[in-house]
């Protein structure tokens, strides 16, 4: 039993969150087998929040336990559940034969619901939680655990894998544990009976995230590789009429983080250092997100390569070739359709670029 899991159990509320969903499974399974609970067992109930109130769990939760020193009740998707649904019910008043455990699962929908579900109504529910003297579980990772938990998963498949082969993974599955770990199912098939799983079958068979498609346009265009450039935009607006939605959701707020993170390198260069062991100095003008040192070192080192080849000057028009992108697509400047807007940032950005490098 690992400590997390050792202290959580001192408590009668237990809250399951975070980003990777790998991990939240994992310490659900690992709660209930430390406090012998099994999947049938007569004294384990589970009930989902979009169907249920806050009262039905105290109501579960706080029946007599039958066969077990304890009653266990799991809710699912909590972060359905509405906090206002929580008034006139006190979780800190739970017998102690109480096991509540709330699980604050992956939602879909809207990108705008997702990201509130993500942060106001998940940090409402740690915070109610918490007051009530309950546990809170974790399951945000950095790069650095990420890679860590991968190369554990990758063993437990029998396979081996390279350091930059594991970096693709987690770069085109954009940082994400979780997804790394779906595919990872996926090339172990691929394979076959091959002992290796190689950089080049990564590239093959995963299927990149979005924000890996923004990070290959905008390495395109600075590399100015127009025709590169204009493709991954495609990719990422599956058709024309989708074209504004994918630019304001997805692809503005994405070029705008990889230009400010080349920035940053440019900073880096100038200094001659590296993100990792910058002077405070440098550190000073990074922004808190996103602060290039604590990027992955795979992001880092494609940034670095790519900030070698600029200058300042020509990436702060680059930014002012964003926002005019941005005002043309709001109709404050003349465009055309969102397609064409689009493919003018990319042709302009080329062409700042374009000119002799470092």
């Amino acid at each position: 039993m690992s400590p997390a899991i050792e202290k959580a159990l001192k408590h009668r509320v237990i809250l399951i969150a975070g980003e990777e969903e790998t991990l939240r499974r994992r310490a659900l399974t690992d709660l209930l087998a430390a406090a012998e609970v099994d999947k049938d067992d007569f004294d384990l109930e589970v009930l989902d929040a979009d169907g249920s109130v806050p009262m039905d769990w105290v109501a579960s939760v706080g029946t007599a336990p039958f066969l077990a020193a304890r009653r266990t009740t799991v809710v699912r998707h909590l972060l359905r559940c509405e906090l206002d649904k929580l008034k006139g019910t006190d979780l800190s008043k739970l017998p102690e034969t109480s096991l509540l455990i709330l699980v604050a699962d992956d939602e879909g929908g809207s990108e705008d619901r997702v990201q509130r579900m993500k942060t106001t109504v998940r940090k409402g529910w740690e915070k109610a939680v918490t007051s009530a003297g309950g546990s809170l579980l974790s399951c945000d990772v950095n790069a650095a655990k990420s890679k860590d938990e991968l190369k554990l998963a990758v063993a437990g498949t029998g396979k081996s894998m390279s350091d930059k082969a594991i970096d693709a993974l987690l770069e085109m599955t954009g940082g994400s544990l979780s997804r790394a770990v779906d595919e990872l199912e996926k090339l172990v098939l691929f394979v076959g009976p091959a002992e290796q799983i190689r950089e080049s079958d990564v590239r093959t068979i995963v299927v990149p995230s979005r924000e890996w498609n923004v990070f290959k346009m905008v390495d395109a265009i600075v590399a100015n590789e127009v025709p590169e450039a204009l493709r991954q935009l495609r990719v990422l607006v599956s058709n024309n009429s989708k074209a504004e939605d994918a630019a304001f959701r997805q692809i503005l707020p994405q070029v705008s983080r990889q230009l400010r993170m080349l920035w940053q390198g440019c900073l880096c260069v100038e200094s001659k250092c590296s993100p990792s062991n910058a002077p405070a100095s440098v550190l000073a003008m990074f922004p808190e997100k996103p602060n290039l040192s604590k990027e992955p070192p795979y992001r880092q080192n494609a940034v670095m390569n790519s900030a070698r080849r600029l200058m300042l000057g020509r990436l702060e028009r680059c930014f002012g070739i964003l926002s005019d992108t941005d005002a043309r697509l709001k109709g404050a400047l003349p465009g055309f359709s969102a397609m064409e807007t689009l493919e003018r940032m990319i042709l302009e950005m080329a062409s700042v670029l374009a000119a002799p490098r470092r």
